[in-house]
C-alpha cells in the first residue's frame, strides 16, 4: 500500500472516530436532559400525589385546601419556563444544555422551591389533621388507669392501648401514602369509638386517692380512714360499696 493510500485510510479512521465521537455526545446531551426533565417531573409528581392525600382529610374533619394558599402562588411561572425550554429545545436540541441558553437550570431550580413550599405546606395540612383527631380520642392517663382499675374493663384497656400503639407506629412511619392514611384513618376511628365507650368521669381527689392505695394493695395496705364521707357517698352512688370487704389490720 502506497504513503497515499495510508494516509487516506488513515484520514478516514479519523473521520469515522469523529463522527462517532460526535454522535455519541448528542445521545449523551439527550440522554442528560432526558433524566433531568424525569427528574422534574418525579419532584411534582410526588407534591401531586400528596395534594390528592390532604384533599381527602377535608373529608375526615380536616379542613379544605386553600386554593390561595401562598405555596400555590407562582406556579405560572413554571409554566412560563417550561414554553422557553421547549421552545429552546425545538431550536437547539442537545445544545440547548449550554450554559448562555440554559433555561432547563432555571426550570430545574423554580420546580426545587416550588416543590419544597408544597412539601411543607402539605405537611402543616397533615400535621394540623392529627391535632384535630387527637382532641377526639386521647385519654388521660389517669382516666385510662382508671377503665381498668377502678371500673374493671380491662378489655377496653387493652384494646385501646394496643390501638393506639398501632396508630403510632402508623403515624411515625407516615410517608403520603394513600394505603397508610387509609390505615391511619380506620385507626383513628377506632379510637374514637373507643373513647366513647369510656367513663371518663373526674373523680374526686379523695376517690382517686382512695383507689390508688385500693389498686396498689401489694404495696401498702388501705385503711378505713381513706373511706371519707365523699368516698363512701361516691362508691353508693356508682353501686360499688359491694365490691369492697373490711378486713382488721393485724
Amino acid at each position: 500500500m502506497s504513503f497515499k493510500s495510508k494516509l487516506s485510510q488513515l484520514n478516514l479512521e479519523i473521520d469515522t472516530h469523529s463522527s462517532l465521537s460526535k454522535n455519541r455526545s448528542i445521545v449523551d446531551g439527550y440522554s442528560e436532559i432526558a433524566n433531568r426533565l424525569n427528574r422534574v417531573a418525579n419532584t411534582l409528581t410526588e407534591e401531586v400525589n400528596k395534594k390528592h392525600l390532604v384533599e381527602q382529610l377535608a373529608r375526615h374533619g380536616g379542613m379544605p385546601i386553600d386554593p390561595e394558599a401562598e405555596a400555590f402562588a407562582g406556579v405560572d411561572k413554571l409554566f412560563e419556563l417550561l414554553g422557553n425550554y421547549q421552545a429552546l429545545w425545538e431550536e437547539l436540541k442537545e445544545k440547548s444544555l449550554q450554559e448562555e441558553n440554559n433555561c432547563l437550570y432555571q426550570l430545574e431550580n423554580g420546580v426545587k422551591q416550588k416543590a419544597k413550599e408544597l412539601s411543607e405546606f402539605h405537611e402543616q395540612s397533615w400535621q394540623e389533621w392529627v391535632i384535630l383527631k387527637r382532641k377526639d380520642f386521647t385519654v388521660p392517663d389517669l382516666i385510662l388507669e382508671n377503665q381498668r382499675n377502678v371500673y374493671k374493663n380491662e378489655s377496653l384497656y387493652k384494646t385501646y392501648k394496643l390501638t393506639l400503639e398501632s396508630f403510632n407506629q402508623e403515624y411515625d412511619g407516615f410517608s403520603f401514602k394513600l394505603d397508610q392514611y387509609n390505615r391511619i384513618n380506620n385507626l383513628v376511628e377506632k379510637l374514637i369509638e373507643l373513647h366513647g365507650q369510656m367513663n371518663t368521669d373526674n373523680l374526686p381527689e379523695s376517690v382517686q386517692k382512695f383507689f390508688n392505695s385500693v389498686n396498689n394493695y401489694k404495696f401498702s395496705r388501705p385503711t378505713l380512714d381513706l373511706l371519707t364521707e365523699e368516698v363512701f357517698i361516691w362508691l353508693k352512688e356508682n353501686n360499688m360499696l359491694s365490691k369492697f370487704m373490711v378486713t382488721p389490720n393485724v
